[in-house]
This record gives C-alpha cells, sequence and structure tokens, in this order.
C-alpha cells in the first residue's frame, strides 16, 4: 500500500514543466553561432528573462576594463542603471559569488541597502531604478578561466522568489555564456599565436633577403585590393591576403648566395630560385588551417597561358587568389628597385599588366588591377 504523499502529479507536472522550458532552450539556441558577441549576449539574456516566469526586471553585467558594467537589461532605465558599476576586483552588489570555479544560479532577498557600503551616487541610482528593497534577486556568474567575467542578474519585486527551475534555466544560460566567453578567448589566442607565426616568417624572410623588405607586406595589401575589387568575400579575401603577405617563405629553403646576388642570376641560378614555390608549401602546409593559403603560395608563379612554374598549370585549373597574388606581386616588383634596374613608375607597371592580360595574367584580374583608384603606397608615377 502506497502513502498518501506518492501522489505522481506534482512530479508530473514539475516534469512537463521541465520539458517545455527545455523545448524554448532548444528553440531560442538556433543559429547563434553564427552571432557576433553582443547579439549572442543580447539573444542569451533575453531567452533567459522570457524562461523564467517570475522574473519582472533583469540585467545582464560584463567585465569591462576592470570593471563591471550593464550591457543589456530589462524593465530598468539604462542610462540610470549605467550609473552603477563597480571594480574587478569588487565583489558584486549584494550578492555573494563563490569563487571556486563554480557557475551556480542563487538567489538573495534585499530588504533594504546600507547607505554606509554604497557611495550617495549609487543609492540615489538604486532609488531611481526601486532596487533600495523589497525584491528578490536570482543571479549567476559568468566565468572563463576561473575568473568571473560578469553576472546575469533577474528581479522579482513583492513577496515570494523563483522556483527550482527557474534556477536551473539562469544557470543553463550562465554556463552557455560562459561557453560562448571560453570559446571567444580561445578564438583570440589562436588569433593571436597565428599573427606571431605569421609576423615571425616575414622578418625571417626580411632578414634574409634585404632586396625584398616589405615587399610581403605590399603583396598583401595589393592583394586585398584587388580581391576586394573582384568581390571576393571578408574571409576569402584575408585568406588571400595571408598567402600574399607570405608567398615568398619559400625563398627561406634557397642558398643565401643566390638570394643576395647583386645582379641577375644565371639560368642554373633561377632553376634553383624556382623552386621556392614548393619550400614555402612545405613550410606552410605544416600549419593547421593553412590549406587553402598553402595552395596559393605554391601556385602564385603558374601562369594563365600555361608557361608558369612550377606545374604549368593554366587558366581556371590555377585558384583564383593566387592569380591575384601573381599580379599584385609583378606590380610590386616591377615598382621596386633593384640592384640590377631602377624602379618602374606606377602607370608604366599597369601598361605591363594590361598587355599582359590573358598571357601571363588572369584577364579578370588584370582589368581589376587596372581599375584600381589611386597608387597604393603612395608609390609615384
Amino acid at each position: 500500500m502506497h502513502g498518501g504523499n506518492d501522489d505522481p502529479a506534482p512530479r508530473r507536472r514539475e516534469d512537463d514543466a521541465l520539458y517545455d522550458s527545455l523545448s524554448l532552450i532548444i528553440d531560442s539556441l538556433d543559429n547563434l553561432h553564427g552571432l557576433d558577441k553582443h547579439d549572442f549576449l543580447g539573444h542569451a539574456f533575453e531567452a533567459a528573462f522570457g524562461l523564467i516566469p517570475e522574473a519582472q526586471k533583469g540585467s545582464l553585467y560584463e567585465l569591462q576594463d576592470d570593471r563591471y558594467v550593464p550591457v543589456f537589461c530589462r524593465g530598468y532605465d539604462m542610462a540610470v542603471l549605467s550609473r552603477i558599476s563597480f571594480a574587478g576586483d569588487e565583489a558584486f552588489i549584494d550578492f555573494a559569488v563563490d569563487e571556486d570555479g563554480r557557475i551556480a544560479a542563487s538567489e538573495t532577498r534585499i530588504t533594504g541597502r546600507d547607505p554606509l557600503k554604497f557611495p550617495a551616487r549609487t543609492m540615489d541610482a538604486f532609488r531611481e531604478l526601486g532596487t533600495l528593497s523589497g525584491f528578490s534577486s536570482l543571479y549567476a556568474p559568468i566565468r572563463v578561466d576561473g575568473r568571473t567575467c560578469g553576472l546575469i542578474s533577474l528581479e522579482k519585486f513583492g513577496e515570494g522568489g523563483f522556483t527550482r527551475l527557474s534556477r536551473k534555466v539562469l544557470q543553463y544560460y550562465a554556463r552557455l555564456i560562459s561557453e560562448f566567453y571560453a570559446q571567444r578567448l580561445f578564438q583570440e589566442r589562436q588569433t593571436m599565436l597565428y599573427k606571431d607565426v605569421v609576423g615571425s616568417l616575414v622578418s625571417a624572410i626580411d632578414v634574409l633577403d634585404r632586396y625584398t623588405e616589405g615587399h610581403g607586406k605590399r603583396v598583401s595589401d595589393l592583394s586585398r585590393l584587388l580581391a576586394r575589387e573582384l568581390g571576393l568575400g571578408a574571409r576569402e579575401t584575408e585568406a588571400v591576403a595571408t598567402a600574399g603577405l607570405l608567398h615568398d617563405v619559400g625563398k627561406l629553403g634557397i642558398p643565401s648566395e643566390i638570394l643576395r646576388k647583386p645582379g641577375r642570376l644565371s639560368p642554373s641560378e633561377y632553376e634553383v630560385m624556382k623552386r621556392h614555390p614548393g619550400h614555402s608549401a612545405r613550410i606552410l602546409g605544416a600549419i593547421r588551417g593553412f590549406e587553402d593559403i598553402t595552395t596559393m603560395a605554391l601556385r602564385h608563379h603558374e601562369r594563365w597561358d600555361g608557361g608558369g612554374y612550377p606545374d604549368g598549370l593554366a587558366g581556371e585549373a590555377i585558384p583564383l587568389g593566387a592569380q591575384i597574388i601573381q599580379v599584385a606581386d609583378s606590380l610590386d616588383a616591377m615598382t621596386s628597385t633593384r640592384s640590377y634596374r631602377p624602379a618602374r613608375g606606377w602607370d608604366e607597371a599597369m601598361a605591363e599588366v594590361g598587355a599582359c592580360s590573358g598571357g601571363q595574367f588572369h584577364p579578370a584580374v588584370a582589368a581589376a588591377a587596372l581599375a584600381l583608384d589611386g597608387i597604393p603606397d603612395g608609390r609615384g608615377t
């Protein structure tokens, strides 16, 4: 015989409510991966607020320049709320946030603010916001690598507090936002590493070949202009620019007596120099995520008419990015001084590009170069 407290109905109602909330949470996550930080935080905050029925007002704080500042709110005047901020080494206002790395939702009841604890400006803001006393706050920290970098809080005014289910929902969103921050931090670290690797390679090229110092940067900038002129997307444009920056990294594998020879190369020396795209491919191919950049660096001396190297590819068989870099590379080479010849003027170099359209150069890329407005890097005419 079962006791009177074994009625499954309350548990079933709670399970149904949990199921409904989880369904709404899943729906709220659609396309979050494609949002930038501002839109992601706003979407997550609004979703959490909408899924917690007791919430009447709320705010999301973020650590910026070592101060916690509000970035989103519901029910509050943001201009007034923005007057409440606090240093990164201070505790959240009337909230007890554990520093043990956990992300858990907590609830506190605010029955009054201590005027000795807060400056007059903050007390005035509390008064205008209606948060001097008489409400419950459900809050959860945003954490990355054990450090609190923000806080989400929702308020219910009057009597009563928040349900266990509401705590679970807020805790979930706090963890979701924390994961987003962690992923963003990882991406930033990877970007810094990426820039360090690229910078080191470029510096090595410039040190080794004094006659082409700065060449990679100029080719990169010009490649970016050409890619934009051709209508390439932002990500593809930056990949082309990076490949332009590193296209000659394979020269690190060329003997210095050839690389630094003050005059023209002999036929045999030129054959050795022609190996540098292959060297570039081997160096860049060892870097994860550089597959397209590696291919462009390998192919930047292939010609539209098939007369280039290393494999004599022709036409559309050559990646467009490589053909962009080839035009940029040629323009910079023609307009730079070498030990065996003076620099050409920009107009003369552009005329050469037009003359070689359909031969050495992809016709569309040559046309994009001819359509450029102005002279990059302030080069003279």
